[in-house]
């Protein structure tokens, strides 16, 4: 009788088995010995006193990452801009995109309608429902939510958008400014404004993700890195080290006495290089698909048609 040809197969997962167990077993005791056979105390007992003395700030985690260990953040937010150079240089053919249509370029309800079909309504329904979106003459705040059609277009979206935006744009800066000495920092103010900016995308599409950010994602991520890189070397022409930080008083009439740590200026770079990524991947993975999406053949923004929408008094 012939062996099966599962019968190898099986005898070889156990071994697997075994030797996956026996090297687990041996790296945990090599760890313990490692830990007890450590002789001095652990830096990370020092810092609070750096963070304090040498750092000038209360909160050990962001001086941490901007002045005890700069060097590792410096290279976290550099791979960061080479993370979005990739992912843009992956989806953008002759450019980054940054020069994204605006929504005076398109026609009042026509993005997100497939071309040649008309959604399944009946037209006296999307005449309707453009005539709603359309009443108010004076320009909203959401400049391009007008360009989405009706039917794409979500009122409980748009007025949370309009309660959290600028809410959150303001408290990323008190996170950046905060973060030396409070909870926040450079990383936690940057993902705050990328979450604003996400919002608002959803609320009104690629048009409106273009009349929020008129700032370039590359300048945005090589002036983050740039001035992170300078705050590093601006040291050296006073004679003193790479990435090292001073604690200058300051006396404002209104805030009065101010502490200001010059490691403050790397965090912002963090602050700009994070904003940069997320408006990067939010202009390529979603602007840029969402364009494909509505006009496959042309590559730009959906045509002025003839057609009107809008219906008459």
């Amino acid at each position: 009788m012939t062996p099966s040809i599962a019968e190898p197969i099986v005898s070889h997962r156990w071994i697997r088995l075994l030797l996956g167990a026996a090297f687990g077993t041996t790296m945990i005791f090599v760890a313990l010995a490692a830990m007890g056979s450590r002789v001095d105390s652990p830096v990370s007992l020092a810092f609070p006193k750096l963070a304090y003395e040498g750092g000038g700030g209360l909160n050990i985690v962001n001086v941490t990452l901007v002045d005890i260990r700069a060097w590792d953040t410096f290279g976290e937010i550099s791979v960061l801009d080479i993370a979005a150079i990739g992912v843009a240089s992956l989806i953008f053919v002759r450019g980054r995109g940054d020069r994204l249509p605006r929504a005076a370029t398109v026609k009042t309800g026509s993005v997100g309608r497939v071309r040649g079909k008309s959604g399944g309504e009946h037209p006296d329904v999307r005449a309707e429902l453009a005539r709603r979106f359309t009443a108010v003459s004076r320009d909203p705040w959401l400049v391009a939510g007008r360009t989405l059609a009706p039917e794409r277009r979500s009122i409980i979206v748009e007025v949370i958008t309009r309660l959290l935006f600028h809410s959150l744009i303001i408290f990323s800066v008190y996170l950046l400014l905060t973060g030396h000495n409070g909870p926040g920092g450079g990383f936690a103010g940057g993902l705050m404004v990328g979450l604003a900016l996400t919002i608002r995308y959803l609320a009104g599409g690629r048009f409106e993700l273009a009349e929020s950010s008129r700032v370039s994602a590359g300048w945005m991520l090589g002036s983050g890195l740039g001035l992170a890189a300078c705050s590093a070397l601006a040291p050296l022409l006073l004679g003193g080290q790479v990435f090292q930080s001073a604690i200058l008083g300051l006396y404002l009439p209104v805030f009065g006495d101010i502490k200001f740590v010059t490691s403050t200026l790397f965090d912002i770079g963090v602050y700009m290089v994070v904003v940069g990524l997320v408006m990067d991947v939010l202009r390529s993975l979603g602007a840029e698909i969402d364009q494909h999406e509505e006009d496959p053949g042309s590559g730009g923004a959906p045509a002025m048609e003839n057609e009107s929408l809008e219906v008459g008094p």
